[in-house]
């Protein structure tokens, strides 16, 4: 399944995606409606692991993504010569991944044996790469741990500014929504016998059976007997 790569127009917006069929054509005019200024074929890079590689690629360029349309699959490159370099680099590796990969899924249906293989000059360098890389990989952790533990202070502290309002123009939004939750404690105490009278015949309350069975009933205890559930979801506002 080839990954291709499509070029927005002129510029260094590019769409990344997967189709099943080799004929990129139809997948490339399909897409071209969510595009103001048409998709065009800029790269093709063919892999027996479609779907993993498009991951991958995507996760890659992250901090590139940008949004089009509602679709999440394009990003925006420096310059051409920099989506070229990016292409490369993520060909060699699917290819490395792909060429290992299958005489390792061969390896891995027999049983080994007691001998050792010697060390190479090869060896020792993979094995200091990799552990250069699980090195940087623990350093990301750390520095992951410690920006989300600022992420909440600063949203803590731009929620304090906020307090009761809605937002701060411009900045961030903390608004509220109030979901209306049914309250078998509330019903229980106020009207018992109503209560009992369900609770024998549903067995348990706010159940599918009750909802369905008797749909009028049900609204008006759920609108009588409810709790307020209050809750605030913060946004940051985004440059558009």
């Amino acid at each position: 399944m080839p990954v291709y790569v499509f070029r927005e127009g002129n510029s260094n917006v590019f769409k990344i995606g997967l189709t099943r069929s080799n004929d990129i054509e139809p997948r490339r005019r399909q897409l071209n409606g969510g595009s103001s200024q048409g998709l065009f074929l800029f790269e093709v890079v063919e892999t027996d692991n479609g779907s993993v590689c498009e991951a991958f690629f995507h996760r890659l360029l992250s901090t590139r993504r940008i949004e089009r349309g509602g679709g999440r699959e394009f990003f925006e490159m420096d310059s051409e010569e920099h989506m070229r370099q990016t292409i490369e680099l993520f060909r060699g590796m699917a290819a490395t991944l792909e060429n290992t990969g299958r005489e390792i899924a061969e390896f891995e249906k027999a049983e080994c044996t007691t001998a050792m293989v010697e060390p190479i000059a090869s060896d020792q360098e993979l094995s200091r790469e990799l552990q250069a890389v699980e090195m940087r990989l623990l350093e990301i952790k750390e520095e992951t741990e410690y920006l989300n533990f600022k992420k909440e202070v600063i949203e803590n502290q731009l929620k304090q500014r906020i307090g009761l309002a809605q937002g701060i123009r411009g900045i961030a939004t903390w608004k509220t929504s109030i979901r209306r939750n049914f309250s078998q404690e509330l019903l229980r105490q106020r009207d018992p016998n109503l209560y009992e009278q369900l609770l024998e015949r549903f067995r348990c309350l706010d159940t599918k059976a009750w909802r369905e069975q008797q749909p009028g009933h049900y609204k008006q205890i759920q609108t009588t007997y409810f709790v307020p559930a209050i809750s605030r979801k913060f946004e940051i506002l985004r440059d558009s």
